[in-house]
């Protein structure tokens, strides 16, 4: 088959590697396309580390083909998305219902190989703990592969618990900010005020639910949202942006009482600064929102498929896996939103 196999930084190369076979409990998926994260683009780069050689890809979608002996509730035929992360289900973070930052997870993709190829084994484990996550008749192949982003985003969204009535500000309408733009639309908040110095992106964040966007570049963020907030400050701030500057100053767009969920990577030693008393006397609740689970991932996909949410605007582009580059390229470039690559 073919595969995008990760060597070394800088170093991936498009090979026929030997297909794999299902054992007992598995399950084999011809994978039809794939999504491009921006943590694929970390490993090419080196910026995040992995073990190499290594198939990458944890975003996907495509038909089981096969199935290993003893599983019974998946048959041939059937077209499913996969939610990537393995949890061990034992460790203090998964007894707490915290599987998304278990401390012993692995994920396709990054320990084990992952779905920029025809075909994919999934395991046992996987199997076992429901991460096979089917289709809906009604959503095509391109939605499977990115409702996994969506469904991080939607994690986000339950961790501020957005609430009606509330005032919403997003800081960034890359695919993350734009999911909760069109996550938060769903909770009915007061108003939705996105922050975006791409002028193609402003406007898409307005087509998804935004009430009033921001150029950063051109008025201060701070006042717009304090004049668009009788000077409270907001309920909510995602930070879907890993600017350093960005984070420190996004604190003091807050209510009193207020809500931060960081939601972005950065690179690795970074370091903010942030006054204590902003958090102690403001009582500002600070907290980080990181993956999602397979539930998330199922309620993605409801709603897509009760119309309730529209997530086909957020793909860009759909290339054929020969041109992962320029994929890879744009993506890092900040130039495109989701792409994806048709595998099969």
């Amino acid at each position: 088959m073919k595969a995008l196999v990760f060597y070394a930084p800088g170093n991936c190369k498009i090979e026929d590697v030997q297909s794999p076979t299902p054992d007992n409990g598995e399950i084999l998926v011809k994978v039809n396309y794939a999504g491009v994260c921006g943590t694929d683009v970390r490993i090419y780069k080196g910026t995040k580390k992995i073990k190499a050689p290594r198939i990458i890809g944890h975003e996907f979608a495509g038909e089981i083909i096969e199935i290993g002996k003893g599983v019974n509730e998946y048959k041939a035929g059937e077209r499913v998305t996969v939610y990537p992360v393995l949890f061990c289900g034992e460790c203090y973070a998964c007894r707490a219902g915290r599987k998304n930052i278990c401390l012993n997870r692995i994920t396709l993709g990054y320990e084990l190989d992952g779905g920029f190829a025809e075909f994919l084994k999934i395991p046992r484990k996987a199997v076992e703990d429901g991460n096979v996550v089917r289709l809906p008749d009604n959503i095509s192949y391109e939605e499977g592969a990115i409702s996994e982003m969506v469904a991080a985003a939607y994690n986000g969204i339950l961790k501020a618990n957005v609430k009606e009535g509330q005032s919403i500000v997003i800081i960034g309408a890359g695919p993350i900010g734009l999911c909760h733009v069109i996550l938060s639309r769903l909770r009915r908040p007061k108003k939705i005020i996105v922050s975006e110095p791409d002028k193609d992106k402003r406007g898409l964040a307005l087509k998804l639910g935004a009430d009033y966007i921001i150029d950063p570049k051109e008025i201060s963020v701070k006042e717009e949202i304090l004049a668009r907030t009788n000077n409270e400050g907001a309920d909510i701030v995602f930070i879907d942006v890993g600017l350093k500057d960005v984070i420190e100053n996004a604190f003091s767009l807050l209510k009193k009482g207020g809500t931060y969920i960081l939601f972005a990577g950065c690179p690795e030693g970074t370091k903010i600064t942030l006054d204590p008393n902003m958090i102690h006397y403001r009582e500002i609740l600070f907290t980080g929102s990181s993956a999602s689970t397979p539930e998330c991932q199922k309620e993605i996909l409801n709603l897509v498929s009760s119309k309730k949410i529209d997530i086909k605007p957020l793909i860009t582009d759909i290339l054929p896996l020969a041109e992962w580059q320029m994929a890879f390229e744009s993506k890092g470039n900040y130039k495109a939103l989701k792409l994806i690559l048709q595998i099969t």
